[in-house]
């Protein structure tokens, strides 16, 4: 079935608060909250490392909730407005935290924030898988929705600067923490409206019968060797960007020696591009596969990271060059693997008669977050060891900032290639999912 443009765009709509706030989370609050709000360094890559950790559990509690649901507005509606309604007081708590905050106040307010975007966010990509189940369809469907996450990402890059530009017509001065609030305030005039369109204009697929599962269940889904390898290949592929979001503002400015305002101005390239290379790696999954696709995404991933990190310091133009390039074949694999998993889905419905897609993009966000938690926790305690001050930038010693180098090479390149090698060996090609639908439906 070739869904029409309005309900993708319904579909898609959610993305602009459900990744918008993604970011802030990685790039922009970590850094605030040791800088500004005061919070010890590498307790602050604790705190957001471990409350992804602790978070795990509910991405299989929700999918397990969603698969056991049937209500008279549908499956996924509920799960996504009830998560999107908690996703709103944790962004209150969150973006408006005031100086001098405990870490226990820290932690609160991103365990909420980050229940209330699991619950939406893993009802909103299981929805996704059962919009259609043709091949290509699918690359389609997700095609849009990481379009959308893009066009997110590059939103939300533009509030900062656009809040501080406009603030002292309003009296207010320039600071990070102006930046922050604006975000705070755009991501929750956006979180309603969104999920209510998905809401209204986006249909429900007919899934098969759900089993009810648990942590039993989850672990099992990672035996199963298709579900465990494409878990797999997620995870690798969060890692890159996962180290890259941490470790982008200390490594511009510390190593390169930008402003902290050209090296988060830098991200809008590395996400500009992204607005080209989700149709562009859309074309390419059409044209080979998903997998190959994947592959060769991630592959030259590494190498454009590579040579980014190896630019000559302080020339700007040629640093929003090298991101504009990172940028294109970093957006595939986030919307490819889903499409993939989407397939793995059908298949694992051929072989037990139970369609369990809640629990399978449950886990599926489980590794995601995992992927990004790694990063964050690691490259923080990594830096506080090797003796990196994020208030000094680019008067770190020279180990320290050494270190940090590093830091943003070599693990996102470990990552990308194992990713790279894991989809080359995928077997669901156009033609076996094409045969497993045929099965199901007789």
């Amino acid at each position: 079935m070739h869904l029409k443009r309005r309900t993708l765009a319904a579909f898609a709509a959610p993305c602009l608060p459900l990744t918008g706030v993604g970011l802030p989370m990685v790039v922009y609050l970590p850094p605030y909250y040791a800088g500004s709000l005061g919070l010890d360094l590498a307790l602050t890559g604790i705190l957001f490392s471990a409350v992804r950790w602790i978070d795990l559990p509910l991405d299989v509690l929700f999918g397990r909730g969603i698969d056991r649901t049937a209500t008279r507005i549908g499956r996924f509606r509920p799960w996504l407005l009830a998560g999107g309604l908690v996703m709103l007081l944790g962004l209150a708590l969150t973006f408006f935290a005031a100086p001098g905050l405990s870490p226990l106040r820290a932690f609160f307010g991103l365990f909420v924030v980050y229940a209330g975007f699991s619950a939406a966010q893993v009802a909103h990509t299981s929805w996704g898988q059962s919009l259609s189940t043709d091949y290509h369809e699918r690359s389609r469907i997700f095609g849009w929705w990481q379009a959308a996450n893009m066009l997110a990402l590059i939103s939300i890059l533009a509030v900062p600067p656009l809040a501080n530009w406009l603030g002292p017509r309003f009296g207010l001065a320039p600071s990070a923490g102006l930046g922050v609030h604006a975000m705070g305030w755009v991501l929750i005039a956006l979180v309603v409206p969104t999920l209510v369109a998905a809401s209204l204009w986006v249909p429900e697929g007919q899934p098969a019968a759900a089993e009810h599962h648990g942590w039993r269940a989850m672990w099992g889904a990672l035996k199963r060797p298709l579900l465990g390898r494409v878990m797999l290949i997620d995870l690798l592929a969060s890692l890159p960007p996962g180290f890259g979001g941490a470790l982008l503002v200390f490594f511009f400015e510390a190593a390169r020696g930008f402003s902290v305002s050209e090296a988060r101005l830098l991200l809008l390239f590395y996400f500009a591009a992204g607005l080209i290379g989700a149709p562009l790696w859309s074309w390419v999954a059409r044209r080979t596969s998903k997998h190959q696709a994947v592959a060769w995404s991630i592959g030259s991933y590494a190498l454009l990271h590579a040579a980014l990190v190896l630019a000559p310091r302080a020339d700007f133009w040629l640093a929003a060059l090298g991101m504009l390039l990172a940028g294109l074949p970093a957006v595939a694999p986030p919307f490819l693997v889903r499409a993939m998993l989407a397939d793995v889905t059908d298949a694992e419905t051929l072989a037990t008669g139970r369609n369990n897609a809640g629990l399978y993009y449950a886990v599926l966000m489980g590794v995601q977050k995992i992927g990004y938690a790694i990063p964050v926790g690691l490259a923080y305690i990594v830096l506080d060891a090797v003796g990196f001050d994020a208030k000094l930038g680019a008067g770190n010693t020279a180990s320290a900032i050494e270190g940090l180098v590093y830091l943003f090479l070599f693990p996102p390149i470990i990552a990308a290639v194992g990713a790279a090698w894991l989809a080359w060996g995928w077997t669901i090609d156009k033609a076996a999912q094409e045969r497993i639908v045929a099965a199901l439906q007789s």
